[in-house]
């Protein structure tokens, strides 16, 4: 296979079309655009690795670690079918650029030239999908080792679902009182649906919001990891209230299928040997 050169971008226009150009402006443009050029290389991406990893993997997902892996899967997969359509342009590009180089006419020249620009753009675009897939699988793994997770399936996340609506009703609850001092319908409706009176909801909350306000105005530098721990101890102490709310509708608490669901298969030699 031919492979192609990607050369320097330039820009060429018939002598008599010189007068209609501002040379100024033309020399200024042939004596930055290079620079720009390299400079736009460090933003081939739509978002930096700090915000891919604090926000778009928590957005909506809180901190739940089994739904901010589920949702590295979800941003690798949506990058994988864009790289999937970008090879294909790729290779048409240079299928193109071969045929323009063996041309000797204007047109073909300023095809070219577009054509290799084209190319030059899409390379960097291709390299921010790499780059952000790269980064994905750095926070994927730092969530595993963070949280004690070696190999999790479908089983495993939904163990974990209960635990993550709870810890999030409690969260709408407080940004509630921050926001207007009273819950909202939707939070309402939201604590009942995972077993979580809402009038006890909003007392828990409603005095970490006066504790919180007592140590700001002692002169103490709250962190948000602070709300993170109260949430984790709402979720920890009210998840089971769901066990309850699933025996009222269902007849039981432990509703889900296990046998819809995709598991991992266990290494042979692991099989539990108990009753042996």
């Amino acid at each position: 296979m031919t492979n192609i050169v990607t050369k320097p971008i330039t820009f060429s226009l018939p002598i008599e079309a010189s007068e209609n150009i501002n040379q100024v402006a033309a020399t200024r443009v042939a004596e930055k655009l290079p620079e720009i050029d390299q400079a736009t290389r460090a933003f081939d991406r739509s978002n930096s690795q700090t915000t891919l990893s604090l926000m778009s993997l928590t957005m909506l997902n809180g901190h739940s670690p089994m739904r901010m892996l589920r949702q590295v899967a979800a941003e690798v997969e949506t990058r994988k079918m864009a790289l999937n359509e970008a090879q294909v342009s790729h290779a048409e590009c240079r299928e193109e650029i071969l045929e323009l180089e063996g041309q000797d006419d204007i047109v073909s020249e300023a095809k070219l030239r577009m054509k290799r620009h084209s190319l030059m753009t899409l390379e960097h675009k291709i390299n921010g999908s790499i780059k952000d897939i790269a980064t994905l699988c750095d926070a994927y793994e730092n969530l595993k080792e963070k949280h004690g997770i070696d190999d999790w399936d479908e089983v495993s996340f939904e163990a974990e679902e209960k635990r993550h609506h709870v810890r999030r009703s409690f969260e709408l609850m407080y940004r509630n009182l921050l926001n207007g001092g009273r819950a909202s319908t939707s939070t309402i409706e939201y604590m009942q649906q995972y077993g979580v009176h809402p009038q006890v909801g909003f007392t828990e909350v409603n005095g970490y919001v006066q504790y919180c306000g007592q140590r700001i105005s002692q002169g103490e530098l709250l962190h948000s990891n602070d709300l993170e721990e109260f949430l984790d101890e709402m979720a920890e102490k009210y998840h089971k209230n769901v066990d309850a709310t699933a025996e009222r509708i269902f007849g039981k608490a432990d509703f889900v299928n296990p046998e819809y669901m995709l598991q991992l298969e266990k290494p042979k030699g692991d099989e539990d040997v108990s009753e042996v």
